[in-house]
């Protein structure tokens, strides 16, 4: 199960550089795309510092550019894969303890999160795609088959 997890994580990190690339050209006339790319970013912080019991960057909706959204892009993958790799296939049904955005504490599945956390991108790059569209811009190609087939992801 985790060697399917990490392919998720592998796919998503992909798909949000892709939906990065197209919409940063286009980023002023998209700007609910942008506030979308930080969403998904401050998700992925935010989960992460559930499961590892650190305190995230930042919030769930940042407000950065394009550049600083790819380096952080790239440090939540580092950090994804680093704690993935320390899994086993034990911890996936290990409960994390978490509070929500409103104070709320809850009780997950890791696994339950680990799944989370990619539908929830894939979620709002469809929005992206949506977004781009009704701008007159083509959007990407974001299907985890074409990711599969193409060997972006192993």
């Amino acid at each position: 199960m985790l060697s399917y997890h990490r392919r998720m994580f592998a796919f998503d990190h992909w798909a949000n550089t892709v939906s990065l690339d197209a919409v940063e050209p286009v980023a002023e006339r998209v700007p609910a795309s942008m506030a979308w790319l930080n969403h998904i970013l401050g998700a992925k912080h935010i989960w992460l510092a559930r499961v590892t019991g650190t305190p995230p960057p930042f919030g769930v909706n940042p407000t950065l550019g394009a550049a600083e959204l790819r380096a952080q892009f790239a440090q939540a993958r580092e950090g994804w894969t680093r704690f993935l790799a320390a899994q086993t296939e034990l911890d996936v049904v290990r409960a994390i303890h978490y509070t929500n955005l409103k104070g709320d504490p809850f009780s997950s599945p890791l696994g339950d999160i680990l799944a989370h956390v990619p539908m929830h991108g894939q979620h709002h790059r469809g929005q992206i795609n949506h977004d781009l569209r009704a701008a007159g811009v083509a959007p990407p190609i974001i299907d985890f088959i074409h990711a599969a087939r193409t060997g972006v992801i192993s």
